[in-house]
């Protein structure tokens, strides 16, 4: 097996692993966070950008993205 696409299953996996759910319509992992007893909700998305590389990104249900950052390993997110 290629390195690359080893590496990129075992991210996957750990993505899995930690609660993400994939979202095919928009290509993106994401996990849904909630406060406030339900009454507010935070996606937080794990999105691969056409570089190949690995994006965190904070919004809003509706879309509104407030916070990024790139994501160099996925054991402390």
């Amino acid at each position: 097996m290629d390195a690359a696409f080893a590496r990129e299953v075992t991210f996957r996996a750990l993505l899995k692993a930690k609660g993400y759910q994939f979202d095919h319509e928009n290509q993106y992992w994401f996990r849904e966070w909630t406060a406030n007893q339900g009454k507010e909700k935070v996606l937080e998305v794990a999105l691969k950008t056409d570089d190949g590389e690995w994006n965190k990104l904070m919004m809003t249900p509706s879309g509104q993205v407030f916070y990024a950052e790139a994501i160099r390993s996925m054991e402390n997110n």
